[in-house]
């Protein structure tokens, strides 16, 4: 089980890396970008069915089943946010 805002710490810390700052230093905070109490809820349970995909600080986000965080350069056809379960 995902402790409280882990998840979320980890995009946001995973993110600040690929910036070379502190998370105190991204240019807005992630729950601008999406639902962080919502992503926390979907993902408390490993194993679930569902990924998520957003842009956040011009990067894009994937959460998959077992809450593993994927952050890469966004593709020229990505939408603002998918979800899919």
């Amino acid at each position: 089980m995902v402790q409280e805002n882990e998840l979320v710490l980890e995009i946001a810390e995973t993110v600040a890396a690929r910036e070379g700052v502190d998370i105190t230093q991204l240019a807005s905070p992630l729950h601008e970008a999406i639902d962080t109490e919502a992503l926390e809820s979907l993902f408390a349970t490993p194993g679930v069915d569902a990924s998520v995909a957003f842009e956040y600080c011009g990067y894009t986000v994937r959460v998959d089943g077992e809450g593993d965080v994927r952050v890469s350069e966004p593709t020229p056809d990505a939408t603002a946010t998918k979800v899919s379960a």
